[in-house]
């Protein structure tokens, strides 16, 4: 049956307590200029301070942004991601984040490097044209003058697996220099169990899958800012970070009932990884209204990976992924009057190399080189008319040239109009539109199988890219209003409307080794990204952060809500549909609670993913899943001026994920559960 899901996304969690009566006094100050700020800013964007983003015990940025209003992300092949088809774009200080399907950049970075994190639902020119679905923006510590030491350690277990972080750092100031370094070490472990029910006409199995997980990872840090005047600045940001991880499977199936296991699998998957991260970069004030900046960085990520299954036959792949980026952008800004003018130039060459060799048959290429070569050049003005409005118009131009076997040009013009009016000092009026693209990865080009080995089936089919993918187009509208409170809170309403063009969506067939359509019973279950064809995406987002001191002292609370239509026409069959594997609804509750007098803050949310139920697609193949739920909560006592204990329980409701696969090809409907435990986590943290 054909329907159009509904995201409903309600967050309410007393973070407010936080912004508005924080034990600290820095902390109050820093997140009351944030409200400031976010008023004052003519684009929109929901600021997300460095407070907020560690009460809950996040172990890296990928689990705070999973956890964010607004944000979809992709997380691999599991279920276990945020809601959404991965569409926003997350940049580090500005730069586009670059992973494989060994390694995020996103899961090295410790939620303590982060100063803020801002969240824009519209593009701006002055980033990239590629921000379909929004822009989240990570903005990491900068050195503060007076230094500072600080050292986290954190230690915990899952099930019966022990965790457990480090996290040190020192900053300050010597003579014109100031600095920052920092190193984070982790050693967090995994262990769940996937309940699977298979029936088909004849027949039907049940399978229990266990899994165990070991992730290890070291990073190094530094942001050293020189300043040679009060009118020039360079600064330099470097990373490097080693990881690998251990998982290891055992498949147990059985058959019509039986109690003796007709297939047991072995599996092990191991990879290890290194990232590099370097960029240098000027700022230069030549007079009282200009400033040019100029950036020169360079980004590698290098994973390789073993992948072995076992039952009656072993099966082996070993994969080498080896991405690298070399960029440079230069912008000049100017302040006329009423204009505020920015023009910028970015130039970007990217290259990746994917070697995959594998002892199962489906592996047809072994060796894929490809190269993306991309500039770009933007102008934005943001006008300033009268005391109550702000206008703010950009053009942004990309030329894409790319070789990936075979070769493609393309180039894009991507406008933006964003608009501010202010009713009254707390009420704003905004509205925007902004055109934006979303470019095929190179590994959705790439036609290096990554494959299932043995355990091919309905959800655990080979990847391969798509050569033939186009890049997917939308045309975004928002309207919004916002009212900010006096104790710092604010309330706001918006709409939206996307129009897309050429949707890229990931869709499931049963093929032979020469990448032929055939029958599921003599083919192997194949995935690749599709142009599906062209639709909408429209909704309501509410929001609410405010202090209810006036009540109970202390208590603060914030609140989201996002409710989603989405609408796609396939340019194959013509048939209408919803946009595949897009959740009905998603909503956060929580409640935190300071006490000054005890120094002691503490509080909890409940975070709860709706299912979906996508319609039969085009390769007669579908999916829906059940809703979920986690709890998590939290308690931060401060020890004294240097000292505080932090004590986090998380998915205390032991969340489990339902998730059905349809195959009408041949009858078969699969059943996955996913379930997973608690975890407990104890953090001690000093600063001086």
């Amino acid at each position: 049956m054909n329907r159009i899901p509904l995201l409903l996304t309600f967050t309410l969690s007393l973070a407010c307590a936080q912004e508005i009566v924080q034990i600290e006094k820095i902390e109050v100050q820093e997140n009351a200029s944030t409200i400031e700020e976010r008023k004052e800013s003519s684009i929109a964007k929901r600021i997300i301070t460095g407070s907020e983003l560690t009460q809950y015990g996040d172990m890296n940025a990928l689990e705070v942004l999973k956890r964010t209003p607004g944000v979809t992300l992709s997380d691999g092949k599991g279920k276990k991601g945020a809601p959404g088809k991965g569409y926003t774009v997350v940049l580090i200080d500005g730069e586009q984040t670059s992973g494989s399907k060994r390694g995020n950049p996103l899961e090295q970075i410790s939620p303590d490097m982060i100063e803020r994190i801002e969240v824009m639902t519209n593009g701006s020119v002055e980033y990239t044209a590629e921000s379909m679905g929004g822009i989240v923006n990570i903005v990491l510590k900068k050195p503060k003058s007076e230094g500072l030491s600080r050292v986290k350690i954190t230690a915990g277990a899952y099930r019966d697996q022990p965790m457990g972080s480090l996290f040190a750092q020192q900053e300050g100031k010597s003579g014109d220099l100031s600095y920052l370094i920092n190193t984070t070490i982790s050693d967090n472990s995994q262990a769940d169990e996937v309940l699977t029910h298979t029936h088909m006409p004849s027949s039907y199995s049940d399978e229990t899958s266990d899994y165990d997980a070991r992730y290890r990872s070291l990073s190094l840090n530094t942001k050293l800012i020189y300043s040679t005047s009060p009118k020039n600045k360079y600064t330099f940001d470097g990373a490097v970070n080693v990881n690998d991880y251990d998982k290891t499977t055992l498949d147990t199936r059985t058959t019509n009932g039986s109690i003796i296991p007709d297939r047991i699998i072995n599996g092990d998957d191991s990879g290890e990884g290194v990232m590099v991260w370097a960029k240098l970069s000027g700022n230069h004030n030549i007079s009282s209204t200009e400033l040019v900046e100029w950036k020169l960085k360079y980004h590698q990520n290098n994973q390789t990976g073993n992948r072995r299954t076992e039952s009656t036959t072993l099966f082996v792949q070993d994969d080498d992924n080896d991405y690298r980026v070399l960029g440079t952008e230069g912008s000049y800004s100017v302040a006329l009057d009423n204009h505020f003018i920015k023009t910028g130039v970015e130039l970007k060459h990217s290259a990746q190399h994917d070697e995959v060799i594998s002892t199962d048959i489906t592996q047809s290429y072994v060796n894929t080189s490809m190269s993306e070569n991309k500039g770009s050049v933007y102008l934005q003005d943001e006008i300033t008319l009268g005391d109550n409005m702000v206008m703010t118009p950009g053009l942004r131009y990309e030329t894409v040239h790319r070789d990936y076997g075979t070769t493609s040009s393309i180039g894009y013009f991507a406008p933006s109009l964003h608009l501010l009016y202010k009713l009254t000092p707390n009420d704003n009026v905004r509205a925007s539109i902004a055109k934006t693209v979303k470019l095929p990865r190179l590994n959705e080009l790439s036609l290096t199988v990554d494959s299932s080995l043995y355990q091919n089936d309905i959800t655990h089919p080979d990847i391969i890219g798509n050569p033939d993918l186009k890049e997917e187009e939308a045309l975004s509208y928002e309207l919004r209003g916002e009212h900010f409170f006096e104790d710092k809170g604010v309330v706001s309403i918006g709409g939206f409307y996307r129009s897309l063009t050429d949707k890229i969506e990931k869709m499931t067939r049963c093929e032979d080794q020469d990448g032929n359509a055939v029958a599921c019973d003599v083919g192997r279950y194949v995935e690749r990204p599709y142009n599906s064809g062209n639709g909408g995406l429209w909704g309501v987002e509410l929001e609410l952060k405010k202090s209810l001191s006036r009540y109970v002292e202390g208590l603060g609370m914030f609140a989201n809500a996002t409710f989603q239509n989405s609408s796609l026409t396939n340019s194959t069959n013509n048939m209408t549909y919803s946009i595949k594997g897009t959740n009905d609804y998603v909503y956060n509750i929580g409640l935190d609670h300071s006490i000054p007098s005890y120094r002691l803050t503490y509080g909890g949310a409940y975070r709860y993913v709706s299912g979906y139920d996508d319609s039969k697609d085009m390769y007669g193949f579908s999916e829906s899943q059940k809703g979920y739920g986690t709890l998590d909560v939290y308690a931060i006592k401060r020890l004294n001026d240097t000292f505080k204990l932090s004590l986090n329980l998380k998915n205390i409701t032991s969340a489990s994920i339902e998730t059905h696969s349809y195959d009408d090809n041949t009858g078969t409907t699969q059943i996955d559960k996913e379930k997973s435990a608690p975890v407990i986590l104890l953090s001690i943290e000093g600063k001086w």
